[in-house]
């Protein structure tokens, strides 16, 4: 006899059908779910990153990157007066994640465009910017009241998300944002810190200068060509140092349009120099060694209290490293000696990359690696920052 075929094995195989391609589905959306903050945060950071340049990020990162924002200036009151602000919001996200950029000596500021483009990049993926103005950087000045400034900015937005931030400082200021985490109560309301080009040892860095050499703990010496505007910057802090007395204004107003890089308003200042005066202009722009080093040994303890070296004791947040191979303002050896005097277990991340050179980033010919190297870095951090 026969055997007829049985009726319910179609509906036996659709079923399995069905559920093994439910089971496909919900096995998908659980890996989506783990791995998509993940993901996120780095094509936002590849966004951020791309953008640095000037350039538009690609469109298949928009998504990622495009959020409408409102940016605001005002005061925040600290006791040693009002500092200016500005905060990046995006739409509708007033609650966002934080993040404090502090930026470096510039005469703009806060309005120096590639930090203003580099606010609004980051705000853009969804994180809520503030950029203070350290009291004495517009006029080339590091002050122990910028590291209040800096952890009175940081308490701020802490009040106004609810969450701990994050906080990334840009050149000397990498250095400062180190120190203000370590004290508290700002070390406990800080999600991680992004320190990028960071001096450790201001006066080691100042001796660079006079040198061109920078040891790494190893006891080996990172030697370059210093830039120039490092040490104009100590000239200019301490002009009385290395001119005569009655010539410090008239000659401090020459150097100062140096440092803004306007060649009209420097041309302007000279003129109204005497032929002594500008001869000692000229010793300055030189900045002959022997000067600069008697200099620096006669400040040697105030660049010891705005250093992070023997000051980091209370810090115990995540730290992120970044530094530029090629930079000869704050040397990459200074990264290394950061490394060391970190506490233990507090460091993230160190990279010590060949795009960079002093907070800028030369990314048209890159490699793979390199690139992705920095993109990992500011993801991690991006990530740290958004789930504490």
């Amino acid at each position: 006899m026969s055997s007829l075929p049985l009726s319910g094995e179609p509906n036996n195989i659709f079923r399995k059908f069905l559920f093994w391609f439910a089971a496909g589905l919900l096995t998908l959306a659980i890996l989506f779910a783990i791995f998509w903050p993940k993901t996120r945060a780095y094509f936002q950071a590849a966004a951020i990153l791309s953008q640095l340049n000037g350039q538009p990020a690609p469109f298949w990162l928009r998504p990622s990157c495009s959020l409408p924002l409102t940016a605001e200036t005002f005061p925040i009151a600290f006791v040693a007066g009002p500092v200016t602000a500005r905060s990046y919001t995006p739409a509708g996200r007033v609650h966002a994640p934080g993040i404090v950029i502090v930026p470096g000596i510039h005469y703009l500021g806060i309005d120096e465009p590639r930090l203003r483009a580099f606010a609004r990049s980051i705000a853009a993926c969804g994180f809520r910017v503030l950029t203070p103005e350290l009291p004495d950087s517009r006029d080339y000045r590091i002050a122990p009241s910028d590291i209040a400034a800096i952890g009175g900015s940081v308490a701020w937005l802490h009040r106004a998300t609810g969450k701990p931030v994050g906080l990334i400082g840009l050149s000397f200021s990498g250095g400062l944002a180190l120190m203000a985490a370590a004290q508290p109560p700002y070390s406990n309301q800080i999600a991680g810190v992004l320190s990028v080009g960071a001096h450790d040892d201001l006066y080691r860095v100042a001796m660079f200068y006079v040198t061109g050499a920078d040891p790494l703990p190893s006891g080996d010496i990172v030697r370059e060509t210093p830039n120039n505007y490092g040490p104009w910057i100590l000239e200019y802090e301490h002009l009385e140092d290395f001119i005569r007395p009655e010539d410090v204004g008239a000659i401090r107003s020459a150097l100062r349009a140096r440092l803004y890089n306007d060649p009209a308003l420097e041309e302007k200042a000279v003129s109204r120099l005497s032929k002594s005066q500008k001869e000692e202009y000229a010793q300055v722009l030189e900045h002959p060694s022997w000067p600069l080093a008697l200099s620096n040994k006669k400040h040697a303890a105030e660049m010891a209290a705005l250093s992070p070296h023997g000051h980091l004791a209370g810090l115990h947040v995540p730290v992120y490293i970044l530094h530029g191979r090629a930079d000869n303002l704050i040397p990459f050896a200074e990264s290394y000696w950061l490394t060391q005097d970190l506490p233990q277990g507090t460091l993230k991340e160190r990279l010590v990359s060949p795009l960079i050179g002093h907070v800028t980033t030369n990314q048209d010919k890159a490699n793979f690696m390199d690139r992705f190297a920095l993109i990992r870095m500011l993801a991690r951090f991006l990530q740290r920052v958004e789930h504490p």
